[in-house]
């Protein structure tokens, strides 16, 4: 694991709450409910509740892990823009309703608390919990840092 600093859940929910429908990017195309709801598929994925094709997971079982560790080593607010997103994650819709989006997000950031142990993640394997909670923390704080929510 990473010595990089993360914020908290409660941190991190706090501010989700500041986003709003006029919140911009600095980067990127969603706007700031796809935002949210890319991230709530995000957990989606990291705890196995969205499959993938096999190909993923072989390519994540050996190539991904390196992606992983840099990713790990690197600041969120260091992480590379615009890297592509996968279509499971994609979020086009542009009607979403913010408020919503943003309950459920984080409804499932405040159920992370509950997961323990090992988590079979549909692309990298068996990895421990600790790991996939700071992994969610960190792509959610990259997202937040792209709407301009964390200080540098």
């Amino acid at each position: 694991m990473s010595e990089v600093s993360l914020l908290s859940i409660e941190e991190l929910i706090e501010k989700i709450n500041f986003l709003n429908k006029n919140s911009t990017p600095s980067w990127g195309e969603m706007n700031s409910s796809q935002m949210v709801k890319h991230c709530s598929k995000f957990i989606d994925l990291y705890l196995g509740e969205i499959s993938v094709p096999f190909w993923y997971k072989y390519f994540g079982t050996t190539i991904g892990k390196l992606f992983l560790r840099y990713i790990s080593k690197k600041s969120p607010l260091e992480t590379p823009r615009n890297i592509r997103t996968d279509k499971s994650l994609k979020i086009i819709d542009e009607g979403l309703n913010l408020d919503y989006e943003k309950k459920l997000l984080i409804k499932k950031l405040n159920k992370l608390h509950e997961i323990k142990g090992n988590i079979n993640h549909p692309i990298y394997g068996k990895m421990k919990s600790e790991k996939i909670l700071f992994l969610i923390k960190h792509h959610t704080m990259h997202h937040l840092n792209q709407f301009h929510l964390i200080e540098t």
